[in-house]
């Protein structure tokens, strides 16, 4: 592996070691006194503890947006133990020695999970003065470097260190997960300024620096991927669950030109049964220009928080319209204002950001969402706009502080609130730091290229954003800068069939991504793809259901489902949905790839004929072909072909049951729309798959009775020779046997 990045430069540094002490019992867990340090062991979370190591008095932990609020309170006792002493919950066990300051981290069955080592020094920068914690975690495994999970980059799964930070479709947070069977998170005294760590061999031991005289370590028993992910999903809080509309197709485009033009691509859709369920405006909905050439003084007649008349000359009744055929609004915001009036009211109250948190100088135009009463006076300006019927926001460009997405979707979800309270926020951001998804907010990879070696890296990038707590990844799908090629934009939308969030966008000065644009034969895959996609919403709304109540994510590298197949460790250029559907899309520009089956049986997605696992496999794939494995065992619903997501249910659901194991999934539907769903207004159905006597029988739950609940299935048994058929109702609890 290679030596890792410094993480600050080759300063000198006044050391203060840690020595003796006394002990004190904390709020939930113990103080010791390791002069000139204390250090804190609590108990955070059902499946996390706090290591706090502070020099300037009590501890005193961070209060971090990154972080549930309002954290339920778990039993725990005080460990003492051959001068060691510490906390113990059902997760394990988080101990100190007082005498030498060292630290040690156990799981529930007393397996050392970070072995007895020195928790590390306070140090100051003697150039700057500026303090420095460094908190080091030894390393007990036989695989302590396979770490993963800080979203870092689009190159590898596996990561040796990371530097927090968020920046064009860059989204590195302060977390990893690690194979010695523990996840861990930093918390500094400010969120903005967020601890970096890096894996060292020689050392043997991971080293986070934290700025400032304090740090806070989350630590996180979990023997794999899984159990990480709902770990830290208990201690930050689960993603909300997004509206339903934002699984199909998004249809983004710089460059909308008229009112004409919109009724067009709306028409053009319909009319060549392309299924859309939203259209991405960019600049234009709101101005008639971009605000790139803005001078910080702003201009006298720029419009900030209205609609261009050129493309919404009446913009409820043209919403409306759009809505009707099933399409939704959603626009872009930028984090500065254009407006000359606007920005001298800003500057006078103190609400534009500081200088210096960024080297752009458009910063002297941009809020400072952290500030209330920014916050209140935004979500203020966006109430007339949702009243006009606006469904979601695109944010961009808001990578000048480390948390200005959160705040900025905390103005939103206000605003929302106010217009219409119990309705979900949907937004899509060009970055995210831990606790963003609590809000369900998406984000996207930012402005990537055109080319074949983009669309090869997005599922890693895709995939690294899951781990770090995103589950709502997208890309500009045919990239956004230069033109793609039909080619190269009918394989990307395939991809994107299986990315949680499947949107198209371009630049102004690129073919628009409308898929008649590109010819008949790439039209036509397109159509084929976009079918599948909605097909699969049943299946992906209620992976975001499961991802709500786990922490786990939709779309899941296989290192999740198959952590001891070391040749699923590092393997991202295919990738499940859930645990049992494996999507490896052609990502080249050739008709042929290999393709890896994990063990166990497998069969070509609506196909009987069953594959080994344990091997790799060559494929091939004609334009309108995406090579896509069902797991033996696997229960998957998959809905009728409709236009948008408002046609839902449009049929019997269709369930595909692959033999060859026992199976069960659980079908959750709700209104879609709303957050009565954290109220109970659910209905779940649970598909159990008996393999021996081939009966499929469900178990229905919850009240909810809506008109988009499916009422019939047909049961779809993948037999060799043909799939056998059979229907039945499933408006309460039965069972079908499906006969060989």
């Amino acid at each position: 592996m290679n030596q890792p990045r410094r993480l600050f430069p080759r300063f000198f540094f006044v050391v203060f070691g840690l020595v003796g002490g006394g002990i004190a019992r904390a709020e939930s867990g113990v103080e010791v006194q390791v002069c000139p340090a204390m250090v804190e062991a609590t108990v955070a979370s059902d499946s996390a503890f706090r290591l706090t190591v502070c020099y300037d008095g009590k501890p005193h932990p961070a209060q971090s947006v990154y972080l549930a609020p309002n954290p339920r309170l778990v039993p725990w006792t005080t460990v003492k133990e051959n001068g060691w002493i510490g906390v113990k919950s059902t997760a394990g066990e988080l101990l100190i020695d007082q005498a030498d300051g060292q630290w040690t981290l156990r799981d529930a069955q007393g397996k050392t999970l970070i072995p007895p080592g020195p928790i590390g020094q306070g140090t100051r920068n003697e150039q700057t003065g500026k303090p420095f914690v460094v908190l080091n975690v030894g390393c007990a495994s036989d695989r302590p470097f396979e770490v993963y999970g800080c979203g870092d980059g689009a190159d590898a799964l596996l990561q040796d260190h990371a530097q927090p930070r968020v920046g064009n479709g860059d989204a590195v947070v302060p977390y990893y997960w690690s194979r010695a069977g523990y996840a861990a998170l930093g918390v500094s005294s400010d969120d903005n300024a967020p601890p970096a760590w890096t894996a060292s061999t020689d050392l043997g031991r991971v080293s986070w620096v934290f700025a400032g005289n304090s740090a806070d370590l989350y630590l996180m028993p979990a023997a794999t991927l899984d159990g990480a992910a709902r770990a830290y999903a208990g201690l930050c809080g689960p993603p909300s669950v997004p509206p339903r509309w934002s699984f199909g197709y998004l249809q983004s485009r710089w460059g909308w030109k008229d009112r004409a033009y919109i009724d067009d691509a709306l028409h053009q859709f319909i009319s060549r049964k392309l299924p859309v369920d939203a259209f991405i405006f960019d600049f234009e909905w709101y101005t008639t220009a971009p605000d790139y050439s803005v001078k910080p003084e702003g201009l006298p007649d720029f419009t900030d928080f209205s609609f261009n008349p050129k493309l919404f000359p009446d913009p409820a009744a043209e919403i409306a319209s759009m809505k009707s055929e099933g399409v939704h609004f959603v626009g872009i915001r930028k984090p500065r204002l254009g407006n000359t009036d606007l920005l001298a009211m800003a500057r006078s109250k103190g609400w534009i950001l500081a200088p210096g948190k960024s080297g752009e100088q458009i910063d002297t135009r941009c809020l400072d969402f952290s500030n209330p009463a920014v916050r209140a006076w935004y979500a203020h300006q966006l109430t007339g706009l949702l009243r006009q019927g606006i469904d979601g926001w695109w944010d961009d460009e808001g990578e000048l502080s480390f948390t200005m997405y959160y705040w900025w979707n905390q103005a939103e979800a206000d605003a929302l609130a106010q217009v219409r309270p119990g309705t979900r926020l949907w937004t899509i951001d060009r970055a995210f730091a831990p606790g963003s998804q609590r809000f369900g907010i998406a984000a996207w990879t930012g402005d990537i290229r055109a080319t074949w070696a983009e669309l090869a890296r997005t599922p890693t990038h895709l995939l690294n954003w899951s781990l770090a707590g995103m589950p709502y990844g997208a890309c500009d799908i045919g990239g956004f800068s230069g033109n793609t090629t039909p080619r190269l934009l009918t394989r990307w939308m395939e991809a994107g069939v299986f990315f949680p969030v499947m949107r198209a966008h371009s630049t102004d000065d690129a073919i628009p991504h409308f898929p008649w644009l590109f010819g008949d034969a790439a039209e036509s895959a397109i159509r084929k793809a976009l079918d599948l996609r909605y097909r699969l919403i049943p299946f992906y709304y209620s992976l975001a259901h499961e991802a709500h109540d786990t922490g786990v994510p939709i779309m899941r590298p296989l290192a999740m489902e198959f952590p001891d197949d070391t040749r699923c460790a590092n393997l991202s250029d295919e990738w499940l949905m859930g645990n049992d559907l494996l999507a490896a899309p052609i990502l080249d520009d050739t008709d042929n790839r290999r393709v890896y089956l994990p063990g166990g049986t497998w069969y070509a997605l609506n196909n009987g004929t069953s594959l080994a696992g344990d091997q790799n496999i060559d494929v091939s794939a004609t334009l309108d072909e995406i090579p896509v494995y069902v797991r033996a065992g696997t229960v998957l619903p998959l809905g009728p072909v409709i236009q948008h997501t408002d046609d839902l249910p449009g049929g019997p659901l269709e369930v595909q049951v692959y033999p060859g194991r026992d199976g069960r999934f659980t079908l959750v539907e709700d209104d879609g729309l709303t957050t009565a769903y954290l109220r109970g207004q659910i209905r779940r159905t649970a598909f159990v798959w008996n393999d021996a006597s081939r009966t499929l029988s469900w178990k229905i739950d919850g009240h909810y009775a809506g008109k988009d609940v499916f009422a019939d299935i047909t049961v779809s048994m993948m037999d060799p020779g043909g799939a056998k058929v059979a229907a039945a109702s499933i408006a309460s609890d039965g069972q079908l046997v499906i006969p060989r």
